[in-house]
Order: C-alpha cells, then sequence, then structure tokens
C-alpha cells in the first residue's frame, strides 16, 4: 500500500499514471477487506471513520494551497479567459474599450451582446475597480498588449510575468 502511494505521487504526470492508480484503489481495497475480516465491526467503523477524515483533511489542504498559490499555467488561462470575456481577469470589472465603450453585458451575456462596427482601438489602460494595468504599450513593437498574457499578440515578444 507504502508502495502504490508513493508511486501515485512520484508518477503524477507520468503516462503510467492511470494503471498506478488503479493498482493503489485495488491495494485499499484488499487492504480494507483484510482489516475488516481480522478486526471486530466494532472497531473497523472507527478506523474508517479516522481514515475518511484523514482523506477530505487532506484533499482541503489541497485545495487551500491550490488557491492560496496558483500555478502559473492556471492564472494565465484564467487571465487569458477574462480577457475573452472583456473582464478584469483580477475583479471581474468590464473592460470598456474600444466597440465595447458605451454597452452594458455581464459574465453570462458578453456573448450575446452584438458589437457596434467601429474602427476604434483598444488603449492602454488601467482597470478603475482594482488598479491592474489592463493594457500597456509592448516595448518591441509598440503596439497596445495585454499585460497580464506573457506574449504580444501582434509581435510575439515574450515578457517575463514576474513584472506583473
Amino acid at each position: 500500500m507504502i508502495l502504490a502511494i508513493i508511486l501515485i505521487v512520484l508518477k503524477r504526470t507520468s503516462l503510467y499514471f492511470p494503471f498506478f492508480l488503479a493498482s493503489a484503489a485495488a491495494t485499499l481495497i484488499k487492504v480494507a477487506l483484510v482489516i475488516h475480516e481480522y478486526f471486530p465491526t466494532r472497531y473497523f467503523k472507527y478506523i474508517l471513520i479516522v481514515f475518511f477524515l484523514a482523506a477530505i483533511g487532506a484533499a482541503l489542504v489541497h485545495f487551500i494551497r491550490q488557491v492560496a498559490a496558483p500555478k502559473v499555467q492556471w492564472l494565465i488561462r484564467q487571465y487569458r479567459e477574462a480577457y475573452d470575456r472583456f473582464l478584469c481577469p483580477i475583479c471581474e470589472f468590464p473592460i470598456k474599450q474600444g466597440p465595447r465603450r458605451f454597452l452594458f453585458w455581464t459574465r453570462r451575456s458578453v456573448i450575446r451582446t452584438a458589437l457596434p462596427t467601429s474602427n476604434e482601438r483598444i488603449e492602454a489602460c488601467v482597470c478603475p475597480a482594482c488598479g491592474t494595468r489592463l493594457y500597456e504599450e509592448c516595448p518591441d513593437c509598440h503596439n497596445v498588449r495585454h499585460s497580464l498574457l506573457p506574449f504580444c499578440e501582434h509581435c510575439g515578444a515574450e515578457k517575463p510575468l514576474d513584472q506583473e
């Protein structure tokens, strides 16, 4: 059982992870059956309760750590989706730039909102609600780019993410 847990932790990104997960599940079921067979029912229920409390506690710790210090790829995906919906990636305040300057929309209605035809360009700006810099000038091509995303959409220049 300990070997199965070690393999699951160490080989999370491996191609064989489903195999290790299935073997750990089968081992866990076998251990539970052996414990149930040799321990009295009175004690077995307490063992199960302690096991489930430990599993739920470990899951809660994992999720709290994930929210407190998210991975960079997760943040980039969240920022990209927010820019696609014309919302501030930090506070979800509507970005009223370009053709959406005089429109009203919400998270759910942004897709259905028809855009007026306009040649207005998006300008460098800051979110008025939280103060996050949303758009800035690219130092390479001097076009306006998303400041929270790593690459410029015009020239492809990469910006290190620690400059946010």
